[in-house]
């Protein structure tokens, strides 16, 4: 059983460009417990973009009632992340969602984000193997995990997604819940429970 996990980060946002800004933030900690929270736009946050609403399903009506406080959010996010490095599948623009976040609130950002493919082509390296041969094994763990997804574009089903790659690159055997069958049970916060049996 693995007993640590890199803390894995996705986010899902307004939209694609620099106006854009996060609309759901998802990440793991070192136990692989996921935790995921829609945010209640700041002001300002006003810019909009339906291809980007079409892709994760999370409409403005439903930030304004269920949302949190972003700085809440950010709060539990330090809390969970600071000082460390986390990984994302894609840095350049979780870090650009995440930063204009922590910018928004007048604070630095608690932690940095590096290329989760990084972190899993070392995981997966065996001895004397060249990288190409470990990248081509992860593209087919990558290929085969998503033969069982639902094709649901959440920031939670992203971040369990990376999580179940770390667990293959470790050798595990893999039977992905990512998006097929009923959604993890919650906790009183919001973020999803361990499986049993996870520590």
């Amino acid at each position: 059983m693995i007993e640590w996990y890199p803390c894995f980060v996705d986010v899902e946002a307004s939209g694609f460009g620099p106006e854009s800004w996060p609309v759901a933030i998802a990440w793991c900690d070192h136990t692989g417990e996921i935790r995921r929270y829609l945010l209640r736009p700041l002001p300002g946050w006003t810019h909009w973009d339906p291809a980007a609403e079409s892709v994760h399903g999370i409409d403005r009506t439903r930030l304004a009632a269920n949302g949190w406080d972003p700085a809440d959010v950010a709060a539990r996010l330090a809390d969970d992340l600071k000082g460390l490095l986390a990984f994302s599948d894609a840095p350049d623009f979780d870090a650009g969602w995440l930063g204009r976040l922590h910018r928004d609130l007048g604070r630095p950002m608690p932690f940095s984000i590096d290329h989760a493919d990084d972190l899993l082509v070392g995981a997966m390296l065996r001895p004397g193997e060249l990288l190409w041969q470990a990248q081509a094994r992860l593209d087919r763990a990558k290929e085969e995990l998503r033969t069982t997804a639902s094709g649901r574009h959440d920031a939670g089903y992203d971040v369990g997604f990376l999580v179940a790659l770390w667990r293959k690159a470790l050798g595990e055997q893999v039977k992905v819940n990512h998006g097929v069958g009923p959604v993890p049970e919650l906790t009183a916060t919001g973020s999803f429970r361990r499986p049993p049996g996870l520590r």
